[in-house]
Parts: structure tokens; sequence; C-alpha cells
């Protein structure tokens, strides 16, 4: 270390240079999925030229990188800017190149939100290697750089040649190339995301923005505040329990059509209503759980202005029904802040389910031992599930169920053969066809003193390895469909059904028709009778098939 300081202390060079080697580095080796998406998305016509657009492309992303770096580095900040992109860069190097992902917004989220065992999960071996030779090792080198030192004007006169020269450098490129980049560039946009480390950075940005002081519960905007219920109590106790699935995604459920057994227990029974045609709010959990819970529906959803207003569940709650959360999960994202929760990430080890800080989602299914409705107090239990979160598959099914073999053993996923990845999912979906099975045996149970309803829906899909990406958390424009068509679920108990007076087989011959989370708030009101203007027929699930309607 003391002969490189020597080294560079021998050897000072303008802090230009340094901006201009820092970001020929970032181009060069930081951003192979942006390169690659732009060729793979190439059309025909071009192929035969691509080499000219790749090489136009990259110079312009040298120049934008060059533009970004002159202009933000400051004198006396700029070692230590530049090192910290380089360590960035590295790490999300790592996981673009890896998964196929997009380190945007949402992405962010997942990644400060998540608990710790599942970041372990991501903070393998290879990662820390990766981080190390590509992020770590040069930000030292940039760190030991001795900087010539000029007067003021100088500085200045040279920070401002370095722009223009990036300037003209992204003008001759783009020209170079122009028919090309208006043409196929407009159509193509979003590869703009792959951009490192300008997207993640510009991200993270909006991610820390976006947690801004929250209101305090007295000053959300209310939701619903009409809302009512009829003042009859039923005859008997309703209880609804919704099961948020995690990371499922319906392409893999053996009831919509997969070819393998993954739901032998649900497809054993008759009355179940399988909603085959379902499409997520966001691609993670971090949007898609607030997003569902939320009265402002896909198109209008953004997290801030979401968490500065009530929910379905403090509508339900304030009408009187007894709403209660349960999670397996890294929490409820804000949904369950103003209602009864309960995390099981710490329950006791008494049924053999938890290990290493974490449980299986059979953990859930004490949620439902607790005490008895009464006919004046109808319940609403959310059970929010570990379910199929990778990329630690295996980890999310108890050995038992290691049903499809060879299974990925490995966290880090990229060094198992598709096969494996596939199992080891598989596996999981097996798992959440038990925990299911159990939830419905339970309440099949009890179901001479209590009317029960059984939803269940994933707030997400999952990519296994299709055209490179793992993982989810894609842009919803850019998402392929396995990480937004997820499964659904309904089961009515054996009266519940003409208490709530719905037609069974109306809903099931509706099962087929196009459903989206932004049916949860609606149906939820409509099965606990509660009337309100924020109430929307068409988007309540069963309504169509109501005797009052």
């Amino acid at each position: 270390m003391s002969m490189l300081r020597e080294f560079f202390r021998r050897h000072p060079i303008d802090v230009e240079w340094l901006i201009i080697i820092v970001a020929l580095y970032l181009a060069m080796t930081q951003n192979f999925s942006f390169l690659s998406r732009v060729r793979a998305g190439l059309p025909a016509e071009l192929r035969f030229g691509d080499g000219l657009f790749i090489v136009a492309l990259t110079g312009a992303l040298l120049g934008v990188l060059t533009l970004v770096l002159g202009v933000l580095s400051l004198p006396k900040l700029v070692k230590p800017l530049l090192a910290g992109l380089l360590l960035a860069a590295a790490a999300c190097s790592y996981f673009m190149d890896s998964f196929g992902v997009v380190i945007d917004q949402s992405m962010m989220a997942n990644a400060f939100e998540t608990d710790r065992r599942e970041a372990g999960e991501l903070l393998c071996s290879r990662f820390v290697l990766h981080l190390v030779l590509q992020g770590v090792l040069p930000a030292v080198l940039v760190m030991l750089c001795a900087l010539r030192q000029h007067s003021p004007g100088r500085q200045l006169a040279q920070r401002l040649g370095l722009i223009v020269a990036a300037l003209a450098l992204i003008g001759a490129c783009v020209g170079l190339q122009y028919k090309q980049f208006s043409l196929w560039g407009r159509e193509h946009r979003d590869v703009r995301y792959y951009v490192n480390p300008t997207y993640p950075v510009y991200s993270t940005f909006r991610y820390l923005r976006s947690l801004g002081p929250k209101p305090p519960p007295q000053a959300l905007r209310p939701v619903a505040a009409d809302a009512s219920r009829p003042a009859g109590a039923r005859q008997r106790p309703l209880q609804v329990v919704l099961v948020v699935g995690e990371t499922a995604r319906a392409a893999n459920f053996q009831i919509f059509g997969y070819a393998r057994p993954t739901n032998p227990e649900l497809g054993a029974m008759n009355d179940i209503v399988s909603f085959a045609n379902t499409y997520s709010c966001g691609t993670a959990t971090a949007e898609s759980l607030p997003c569902m819970f939320s009265a402002l529906g896909r198109e209008d959803f953004n997290k801030r202005k979401a968490s500065e207003q009530q929910n379905v569940l403090d509508v339900l709650a304030r009408v009187g029904i007894d709403v209660e959360w349960f999670d397996n999960n890294s929490g409820c994202k804000g949904v369950c802040e103003r209602v009864d929760s309960r995390s099981f990430e710490i329950a006791d080890d008494r049924d053999g389910l938890c290990a290493s800080g974490e449980c299986f989602d059979e953990i859930l299914l004490r949620s439902l031992d607790g005490g008895e409705l009464t006919a004046a107090v109808p319940q609403l239990l959310v059970l929010h599930q570990k379910g199929s979160h990778g990329p630690g598959y295996h980890a999310r099914y108890p050995q038992s169920f290691r049903q499809f073999v060879p299974d990925c053993v490995d966290d880090s996923v990229q060094l198992c053969s598709r096969e494996q990845i596939t199992n080891a999912y598989d596996n999981t979906i097996r798992y959440t066809d038990h925990v299911l099975a159990g939830i419905i045996s339970k309440l099949r149970a009890r179901q001479a003193d209590v009317d029960s309803v059984v939803l269940y829906v994933s707030d997400h899909g999952e990519s296994l390895g299709e055209n490179g990406i793992y993982l989810h958390g894609l842009p919803y424009a850019l998402a392929p469909e396995e990480q937004k068509h997820v499964p659904m679920l309904a089961w009515f108990s054996g009266q519940a059904s003409t208490a709530l007076g719905l037609d069974l087989s109306c809903i099931r011959a509706a099962a087929g028709r196009a459903y989206s989370h932004d049916n949860l708030f609606s149906t939820l009101l409509g099965l606990f009778d509660v009337s309100t203007r924020d109430y929307v027929p068409a988007q309540d699930m069963f309504r169509q098939c109501r005797a009052d309607r």
C-alpha cells in the first residue's frame, strides 16, 4: 500500500482525467446489463450493423457518465464521491447481471425494507468477491490518487472544458447513428433503467425523498367516511380469512393448468373457486401490499399518496369489524399500523416450525386457534405468508416437502441449473398448497358454528430464468407476465354463501374473467355489507352473484 501511495504521489493527475478514467471504467465494466439489453432488443434490420450502433451507444454512455460526474464532483469531495459511486455500481451490477433485475425506486424499497435474513440470502460470498474486485479495489485506487492543484480559475476552465467535451462526445455518437437513436431509441426508452450507476442513484434519492415525515393517524385523509353497516347482526358469526401470498406466480399452480402436481391438496377439494386471470398491482411487496389494500387502484397508486390516507382495513375497523393482521414476512409495509397485528418472526418453536429467526408458514395456523367469535363482531384475519420469497427458496419449505429434486439449495441461484431453481420454487408452491389446505380444514371443522370465507391472493409473481431474468421487482411496464400474473382462490364454508346471499355456481362461472388487486377493496367491503360511496360495485368480485344485486 505504501508503494502505491508513493507512486501516486509522484504521478499526480488532474481531477478531470480521474473523472474520465472512472467514467470509462463504469461504462466498460459495470454496464453489461445495459448493453446486452440494448443488443437483445435490436430489430432484425439493425442486426447486421449492430456493432457500430453498440460502439456509438457505448461512446454516448461514456459521455453521459463523464457529464454527470463532471457536474456533481465538487473539488473537495471528488474522490469520496467517485469511490462511493464505484462501490454502488459494483453492488448494482452484481444483481443486475446475475438476476436481470432493475434497480429502480421499488427495488430500493425492497432493499431497505426487507428483513435481515432475506437480505443475507442475497449477500453471499460471490457477491462479496464481486464487490471487492470491482468496487472496493477501484475505490481504494481512487482514494490513493494524488490530484494536481490549480488556481480556482484554471479549475473552473478545465471543468467547463470537460463538460463541453462530454457533450461533444454525446453529440458525435448520437449523430453517427442518429436514425437508430431517434427511431429505435424512442420506442425503447425503458433501457435507461439499466444504466449503472446513474439510474440506481436516482432511484435511491427518489426512495429517500418518499420517506418524508408521515402525517399522524388523526391527520390521515379519511376513506369511505360515510361507511356504515346494517344494524341487525347476522344469525351466525362471519369470519373472513385473507391469506396474502408472497412471490407466488400463477404459472406454477397445478389448479391453473401447470403440469406438475403442485396443488394435490387444494386440487382434491371440489369447493375451491380459482380465479385464473388475476394480475398484481406491482412487482414487489413494498408496492403491491399497500396498493392492494388501498382505494387508489394501480393506475393512481403511489406509496406517498397511499401513506397519507386510510386503507380498507381502517374502514372495516371503523364500522365494527374485528381486524387482525398476522405476519410471517418482513412486515405489513404500513398497511396494518392502525389495527391489531402480530409478527411470528420471533415465535416460540413449540411446533418445530421455527429456526434461525424464521418460521415456516404453518405457524400462521396458530392465528385460527384464538377465541370464539360473537355474532355482533364479525372478523377479518389477514395472514401474510413468507410464501415463495427468493432467492433462498429452499428455506421456505420443510424437508418433508422437498418433493421436486434436485432442488437449488444455494442462495446464489445463478449457480444452480434452471431445473434446480424451478424444483425449489415448485416445492414452495407445494408447501403453500399444504398451508392453505390446513387453513381451510380448520375452518371447515368449525362450519357448524361459524360462517367462514377464505381468500388467497399473492402480492406479485416471480421470474425463474425466463429470458435471463430472475426474482422480481422490474418496473411494471417492463416486467414479464410471470411477475404480474398471480394466483387467487376463494373458499366458502357450508352455509357461508347462503348467509351472504351468494350463488356459488355464478361465482365459478365468472372466475375466468379478468381480476386484479384493484378488486380487493370493494370485495372486502361487500363481504361485510359495508355501504359507502367509495364502494365500486363493478370491482366487487362477488357483486354480480348476489341475490340482492
